[in-house]
């Protein structure tokens, strides 16, 4: 078994480095794609525009299946249609006090690649978000959460890295679905919570910030985007199709408010070779980039950053 010892005493950030690749081979052979170097022209970037295209009149059927309040929140857990046959699982959150404005922002939040899927996002996004003046709807990504198939079953890197993201047309899909969810949801809000469609932003972490890049290029009515310890491609991904490569994508969510935040001990997506790399690909005009200390997490600190951010831009 191999052990890094992560003390504060180790100063040399590049030693810490090479260590971690030393004890976790799996994440030495780095994998890409042409396009994080040579991003599709705008000609080609058209035409994957019409993948993502759905039926804006098709009925809701939208599905209050529960109420509850904890901590002061109400929570709605909902059902809704997305496309023809495929139902999203969904929380809707916000204060349970009858005088709460009517003009709070909304954020869409879209969780990693956890089993729990939306479940897994309550304490750790959810309440701030809505203690900091936003109400919330996290939805379930296909195969996760309430949503799940039976493609995962371990949930673990390598089952989602065989069973799902290295599975090229496979994952394709999984991204346009996942695109047109969210903006059925976007939708949902305006039409059903009165939410302002000028103050409603986008929260993904992780694979939910992975595919986030995709969604908020494809998506343009967002008016605040926050993609959090997500690159390129994780440790275990061999590329994508160029359609659902997030590298044709990430200059395209210009001119919207972008917030990027990542940790430099990162080993499921690496800061040298999976994340800078597709940071340079972002209009610096429109994006802020946060590096914290940590691997695949996000702390207190944050959150609180993105938090404040976004209560700033969507004000």
């Amino acid at each position: 078994v191999c052990k890094v010892n992560y003390k504060k005493s180790i100063q040399n950030t590049s030693i810490l480095l090479v260590m971690m690749h030393l004890c976790f081979p799996a994440y030495a052979q780095w994998e890409s794609d042409k396009w994080l170097e040579n991003p599709v022209n705008n000609d080609i970037f058209q035409t994957y525009l019409e993948f993502f295209e759905y039926d804006k009149n098709l009925n809701f059927d939208l599905n209050i299946r529960d109420e509850s309040v904890t901590d002061g929140i109400l929570r709605e857990r909902i059902t809704f249609t997305s496309t023809e046959g495929m139902d999203v699982t969904a929380d809707y959150y916000k204060p349970n006090i009858s005088s709460t404005r009517d003009n709070r922002p909304h954020i869409i939040v879209v969780h990693g690649g956890s089993p729990r899927g939306k479940d897994g996002m309550y304490n750790r996004v959810v309440k701030g978000l809505i203690r900091n003046g936003m109400n919330v709807l996290a939805i379930d990504m296909l195969h996760f959460g309430e949503r799940k198939t039976g493609l995962l079953t371990t949930f673990r890197n390598d089952d989602k890295a065989k069973n799902l993201y290295n599975r090229k047309s496979v994952y394709l899909n999984w991204v346009i679905q996942t695109t047109k969810d969210v903006s059925r949801s976007f939708d949902l809000l305006v039409n059903h919570y009165n939410a302002s469609s000028d103050k409603i932003g986008y929260v993904g972490v992780s694979r939910g910030g992975q595919v986030g890049f995709i969604v908020t290029g494809v998506e343009k009515r967002f008016n605040a985007v926050a993609l959090l310890i997500a690159g390129h491609l994780d440790a275990l991904e061999t590329g994508h199709l160029a359609a659902a490569c997030p590298a044709n994508y990430v200059a395209r969510i210009y001119p919207t408010p972008t917030f990027l935040l990542n940790g430099t001990f990162d080993s499921d997506y690496d800061m040298e070779k999976s994340v800078k790399p597709l940071h340079k690909q972002f209009n610096p005009e429109s994006t802020e980039i946060h590096w914290m200390e940590v691997g695949h997490t996000i702390t207190e600190d944050g959150f609180n950053l993105m938090n404040n951010w976004l209560a700033r831009t969507l004000r």
